[in-house]
């Protein structure tokens, strides 16, 4: 005896769910979780003040060195502030100047200058040896965490349709092969 079941089937799906490609390039992979530039200049500046702050905490409580540049000894609150404004200004001009073509790299020579003139500051400040290498420190400590926190995470697409997850941000349907 046969027995035989109707199978009724569904209808293939007229389209189909987007998903996210399996792999990414590398500047995706690099950028992906940071796509709002706000919070990344935030963080690479709180990264700064932080970073200066832990060379002032090993050099002057943990080694002794005294700190004093032009009078009063450097308290790790002026540390602070002057590694949070100035890494709020580097993160408002590379804002702005990622806008424009060759912007970024405008914007890298321009803040590896800055860096540089910034470093005579603590030479022509007074300070001892000691004082001055750890001032000189805390100069360089701000500076790279600041250029290369800024070039290695903020995104690099300057499309405004970027910000809401379109094609030029990566994440949408690609035409190029995959890999």
């Amino acid at each position: 005896m046969s027995h035989s079941t109707n199978h009724v089937s569904e209808p293939a799906p007229t389209t189909t769910p987007a998903r996210r490609p399996k792999h990414r390039s590398t500047a995706e992979r690099r950028t992906a979780p940071f796509r709002n530039t706000s919070a990344v200049v935030a963080i690479v500046t709180l990264a700064g003040a932080f970073a200066a702050l832990a060379v002032w905490a090993i050099a002057v409580p943990v080694a002794g060195v005294t700190l004093i540049a032009e009078g009063p000894a450097v308290a790790p609150a002026a540390v602070a502030l002057v590694s949070l404004g100035s890494g709020c200004a580097a993160g408002i001009s590379y804002s702005i100047m990622k806008q424009f073509r060759g912007g970024t790299v405008m914007w890298t020579v321009f803040a590896c200058s800055v860096l540089a003139v910034s470093m005579v500051g603590p030479l022509m400040s007074g300070a001892n040896g000691a004082a001055v290498v750890v001032l000189e420190l805390m100069h360089v400590v701000v500076g790279a965490t600041t250029i290369l926190g800024l070039r290695i995470l903020v995104p690099r697409s300057t499309s405004r349709a970027s910000d809401h997850g379109s094609e030029s941000s990566g994440w949408g349907p690609s035409t190029a092969p995959s890999e």
